[in-house]
């Protein structure tokens, strides 16, 4: 638990004293009254639809030492016994703390970003530095400016290592990410199309993620898919220690001897000074790579090969992501947490492991493609087809171009429907025993749902 003096807090923060309390140290910080312990800071966020300085009077009458404040009115009233600080920003308050705190450590700092793969990737990383350290790490995907700093002040004397992961919605929004976890090894898991709409190109995405691997010292290591163009050559001008992963030989961490199964991915996993077997309990070549890039991290961190390998072999993912489950005889990869073109294409690779009697699609719509939006899902939809899946269901305006295009590409089945629920009744009257059943759609398009309309669970 993060603890804090006033003077340190003032000190993080750049805050005004408007108002000293009883208490001269705060232990803990904390963004919900529901979670605030007594004698902790309390820091009301404010969002599109939420307005955390509501709280201050339930924060006090919970026990809070200490309150920030970007509106100073809201604090009149508070207990003279709350010391009331005054910032221009609770959120960089936020950060400034978590930044202080980190700073109090001198131990390895992960961070992980990418188009697809980050929290997967975070959560190997975290398995295999495990067997050796303990681990301080973000918790499911919480990647943005609340969740990073809520993983440092996390950090306590017993940690050895924190692994965190970040997300990204624009030019330097990773850099101010990287100021406050001072990162000293970045992974880059690859380059897709997510969030073209904002950026409007890969080239203005590499770009983004590449912030990262400038922010890290030249005493850090930069660990980089070396079989993405875009992601190799964010390497170039790196001074520190650069460790690729991959399938072509030469890279730091290689993938040998692949072989594919319905449950999961066996590979060799090779490293300078070591070969192994490695047998995932997930399938898809995506996988693969973020095992090796977890393998890269793991042993530039001294990690024993063994462990390393021993700790892939055993993980298993968390959370929505690529969950095998059987409904009336078929077999359902529920893939539904998210999509870009990118996790598309993973995904109808990695479905293609199935077996099956037949392969069913059902796809939602990918959001923030922008002016993009109508050729990528016309793309992913040939892309459909070229795997020649037996048919497509479709939920949602642009996933019906999907549709569209894969019928023009020769698949022969295809529906679409404008919700989850009618796609379910659908799904229903069709599937058959044996059948394999891919559902895969941005979390937006609430493609979850279809697995419970599906079983009758939701009427």
């Amino acid at each position: 638990m993060a603890a804090f003096t006033i003077e340190e807090i003032l000190q993080a923060t750049g805050g005004a004293l408007l108002q000293r309390g009883r208490i001269d140290r705060c232990e803990g910080v904390s963004t919900d009254t529901r979670t605030l312990a007594e004698g902790a800071l309390f820091i009301p966020l404010i969002g599109e639809n939420f307005n955390g300085h509501r709280f201050l009077r339930s924060a006090a009458e919970k026990g809070a030492a200490a309150v920030l404040v970007s509106e100073k009115e809201a604090a009149g009233g508070l207990p003279e016994s709350v010391t009331v600080i005054a910032v221009k920003d609770t959120l960089k308050a936020l950060e400034g703390l978590a930044r202080f705190h980190r700073l109090r450590f001198d131990i390895p700092v992960v961070a992980v970003t990418g188009s697809n793969g980050k929290t997967t990737t975070k959560d190997m990383i975290t398995a295999v530095l495990k067997t050796t350290y303990h681990v301080c790490h973000t918790l499911k995907n919480f990647n943005n400016e609340i969740g990073l700093s809520q993983t440092l002040l996390a950090l306590s004397a017993e940690d050895d290592v924190c692994v965190t992961e970040m997300g990204m919605r624009g030019l330097g929004q990773i850099a101010e990410l990287c100021r406050t976890a001072c990162p000293t090894v970045g992974v880059v898991t690859n380059v897709g199309t997510s969030h073209i709409g904002i950026l409007g190109s890969r080239e203005n995405i590499a770009k983004a993620k590449g912030e990262l691997i400038e922010a890290l010292p030249d005493t850090g290591a930069a660990v980089l898919n070396g079989d993405d163009d875009f992601v190799r050559a964010m390497g170039k001008e790196f001074a520190g220690r650069l460790l690729y992963y991959g399938r072509e030989d030469g890279w730091d961490a290689v993938a040998e001897d692949i072989h594919f199964y319905p449950d999961a991915t066996a590979f060799t996993c090779c490293v300078p000074d070591a070969r192994r077997a490695v047998r995932l309990s997930m399938i898809g070549i995506h996988n693969v790579y973020d095992a090796l890039a977890a393998a890269a991290v793991g042993r530039f961190l001294d990690v024993p090969m063994d462990r390393i390998c021993d700790a892939l072999s055993s993980f298993s993912p968390q959370g929505a992501s690529q969950k095998i489950e059987h409904i009336e005889g078929a077999t359902v990869l529920n893939d539904s947490y998210n999509a870009n073109p990118l996790s598309m294409d993973m995904a109808f690779r990695a479905f293609g492991q199935l077996p099956g009697r037949r392969h069913i699609l059902v796809l939602g719509d990918m959001l923030e493609l922008g002016r993009y939006a109508e050729a990528l899902h016309r793309e992913t939809g040939r892309k459909a087809a070229a795997h020649h899946f037996d048919e497509m269901i479709t939920v949602g305006p642009m996933a019906r171009l999907m549709a569209e295009a894969a019928q023009a590409e020769g698949m022969l089945r295809v529906s679409s429907f404008d919700s989850c629920r009618e796609a379910a009744a659908y799904l229903k009257t069709i599937v058959r025993e044996g059948d394999a059943v891919l559902i895969k759609g941005s979390h937006a398009m609430h493609l979850e749902t279809i697995p419970d309309f599906w079983r009758g669970v939701v009427k």
